[in-house]
């Protein structure tokens, strides 16, 4: 019989939250916490009604992903009492029951990479992602802590709720786990458009004018920037929040210089390593902390309690916050404390209490940089990688890390570019990991005092750095409709090829040192050195069903097919999907906020299927898209014979600074030998007139030289429906 859900039954309570989750909780006593776990964050996610059947001590709920059967003996639960059936990713009958081990877990996720070399590798702090080849998975509550409304605190309740946790029941179908995922756990948040342009760091005691010197250089080689974070050496000494007069003697004014150049602001803080650090004995604000809090408030420091209401309070008023008003836009959380509440990740709750006072101090989208808490550390963008050593096997990981990540949402890791050890490196791997940062969620260089500007390198290094940066600020429209697609959805911007291509061919499901961004671009990074004779490194590639094209060399790739490519040190290969529309702009000094005024879509044609994509746009730094202000594009593309036919629709839609007219670009991938005879525009009346149209071997609006020919037109844009025909000389081959 359809019912509603929680379902509580003797000491046990259940809840369905989608056909393919449900949470398990026993109390007894059945004191249940009706609050969100620390886990769960601000808000329950909806409950569902099942199919549940009761016969004397013995409950049934059912949905079309699973069936729960639970006998009520008065224990807590155990493979004894409670079974749920499912199937796993090739359809066969699968049991899980409390304790069982995932035996096909697709990757685990790391707190960071910190100390990575030294300390286990690939299992240094291990957690299992949700998605696994059981078809199954059991994330557990193991603290009990709940948001308690009264007081609005956290309250530990291990000692009244024996057991707390979800499971998630999907077959193969790991979008729909994913989905679950960020229903339970909450949304990925959209982060500021800025977030995909090139953040600046480094470990070393840099002044006013070197750091706006800095921004000066890059923007000089031709290199955009989006973010500059101040390390450590802002301030007085490790810790305090007292700048530092000899290298900023006037701190707002360079702020301001800094936005000025469209640069936004991070400094360093180190809230502890698994302690508590206390503010030095001459820090500016021990007088408000002790008017507010009492002298040496915490274990006899002029320390922040993170477990106490009041001290947190305080610390966001008088410490961390006002550091916002001066100008910065966010903090680099270094650190974490001791576990405040009952053994929780206390940088789960760190992270969280830095992302909250960012919302609340700029009233616009949180952002921190910081480790990673756990589960529920998704919601508090952007991940810290941590202090990497500067080293190939490092590369190596960070490759097929960031891309299964995406199984516990963390989408946004932000990796040391270059390692964090290591003054000076080689620049082999200094080219081959920017070229992977360029094209990965966020691209942040980073080191110990150590060398990475590219112009420390040979004028080779210094053009392919400038290239990859270029060609990952044309893509910005393309990676911002991901970040929104990952608020949506849960879906990772760089993921693991079987979520696109989950057909068990083997290749999509084992292949990690790849991955896709989006479901259009797929992208092979060089993570060895080349091969000192023939100058190009052989490695191992899987292309998935349908045709894929290199962005840059032209050449074209039939899949299924599992082989190798030759690389060259000029270039990661990406490779698009053939009938994909990509959404491009043009470069220039930084991203920030703002709507390009010029968008360009170019079509890979494929013959055999239209092709259909939608670019999502808002005001990139408010919460308005979360109440409807945002717009979609829709574009539609079709090859017929002889005529390409390009549809841009009218935007649905509108948000604050949207512009109202614009250039649309609309670019042509042509096949080898074939040229555009016409191209004509289509009128009111659905008249066609003849337009301008111009052949050029440049792609990704304009930034890139290619070895194919594209057509190209250009028209003013009033944000009316328009279609474009373009008449080839012969037919699509």
């Amino acid at each position: 019989m359809k019912r509603s859900t929680p379902v509580v039954f003797g000491n046990a309570r259940f809840t369905v939250y989608s056909p393919g989750c449900v949470r398990l909780e026993y109390s007894q006593g059945g004191q249940f916490s009706d609050g969100p776990s620390l886990l769960v964050g601000r808000k329950m996610a909806k409950a569902m009604p099942a199919d549940v059947a009761i016969k004397a001590k013995k409950l049934i709920i059912k949905t079309p992903r699973f069936e729960l059967i639970y006998q009520d003996d008065g224990q807590v639960f155990s493979p004894a009492n409670l079974g749920i059936r499912h199937t796993n990713y090739v359809g066969q009958p699968m049991t899980w029951t409390p304790g069982k081990r995932d035996g096909g877990n697709l990757g685990t996720v790391t707190r960071s990479l910190d100390q990575w070399k030294w300390c286990g590798g690939p299992t240094h702090y291990p957690v299992e992602g949700i998605l696994s080849t059981d078809g199954g998975h059991f994330v557990q509550d193991d603290h009990r802590v709940y948001w308690n409304p009264r007081y609005d605190w956290p309250e530990c309740r291990g000692h009244v709720v024996a057991y707390d946790g979800y499971f998630f029941a999907y077959g193969d179908d790991y979008k729909a786990a994913l989905k679950d995922f960020v229903t339970v756990f909450g949304r990925i948040p959209m982060v500021p458009r800025w977030t995909f342009g090139f953040w600046y760091s480094r470990w070393y005691a840099y002044s006013d004018q070197e750091v706006l010197n800095l921004v000066r250089r890059y923007r000089k080689e031709g290199v955009p920037m989006d973010v500059m974070i101040i390390d450590t050496d802002w301030r007085k000494g490790w810790g305090g929040y007292d700048w530092n007069p000899k290298f900023f003697p006037k701190p707002a004014r360079t702020l301001k210089q800094l936005h000025n150049l469209g640069v936004r602001v991070s400094l360093n803080d180190h809230p502890g390593y698994d302690n508590y650090d206390a503010l030095p004995a001459d820090d500016s604000h021990i007088p408000a902390v002790a008017r507010r809090l009492g002298p040496l408030p915490h274990q006899g420091q002029w320390a922040c309690d993170w477990s106490n209401q009041k001290a947190v309070r305080a610390w966001k008023d008088i410490v961390l916050g006002p550091l916002f008003d001066q100008g910065m836009d966010f903090w680099w959380v270094d650190g974490w404390v001791k576990p405040p509440f009952a053994g929780t990740d206390s940088q789960l709750w760190a992270n969280r209490v830095y992302f909250e006072l960012a919302e609340e101090r700029t009233k616009k989208r949180g952002m921190i940089l910081a480790r990673w808490g756990g589960v529920g550390s998704h919601r508090y963008p952007v991940q810290f990688s941590g202090d990497t050593p500067s080293e190939w096997s490092m590369l190596q990981h960070q490759v097929e890390f960031t891309s299964r990540s995406g199984n516990l949402g963390a989408v946004y890791w932000s990796h040391d570019i270059g390692g964090f050890f290591g003054r000076e490196i080689d620049e082999e791997l200094f080219i081959r990991w920017a070229q992977f940062g360029a094209m990965s969620p966020v691209f942040r260089t980073h080191s110990d005092h150590g060398i990475r500007e590219p112009w420390a390198f040979s004028p080779r290094a210094r053009a392919l750095f400038r290239k990859q940066a270029r060609i990952r600020y044309a893509l910005a429209p393309y990676f911002y409709t991901l970040a929104r697609e990952a608020h949506d959805t849960g879906l990772p911007i760089a993921r693991p090829l079987y979520l696109e291509y989950n057909d068990n061919d083997g290749g999509a499901l084992w292949r990690k040192h790849q991955y896709l961004l989006g479901k259009d671009l797929l992208v092979i990074p060089a993570d060895a050195p080349v091969d000192a004779r023939s100058g190009l490194l052989r490695k191992r590639a899987f292309f998935p069903r349908g045709q894929w094209v290199e962005v840059e060399t032209g050449e074209e790739v039939n899949g299924i097919l599992d082989g190798a490519i030759d690389i060259p040190i000029e270039r990661i290969p990406t490779y698009v999907r053939r009938g994909a529309i990509l959404p491009t702009q043009p470069v220039g000094d930084q991203l920030g906020v703002e709507t390009p005024s010029e968008i360009h879509f170019e079509y890979y044609p494929d013959p055999a299927a239209a092709s259909e994509y939608e670019l999502y746009e808002d005001d990139g730094e408010s919460h308005d898209h979360e109440r409807g202000r945002f717009a979609r594009i829709a574009v539609r593309a079709v090859v017929r014979g002889k005529q390409i036919e390009m549809t841009v629709g009218r935007p649905r839609g509108q948000y604050k600074g949207m512009p109202r007219r614009r250039t649309l670009v609309l670019r042509v991938a042509l096949p080898a030998g074939v040229r555009a005879a016409r191209a004509q525009v289509q009128g009111l009346r659905g008249d066609w007139r003849n337009i301008p149209a111009v052949h050029s071997a440049y792609a990704l609006a304009g930034t890139l030289k290619t070895a194919r020919v594209f057509v190209e037109v250009r028209l003013p844009w009033a944000l009316n429906k328009i279609a474009v025909r373009f008449t080839l000389d012969n037919v699509w081959r």
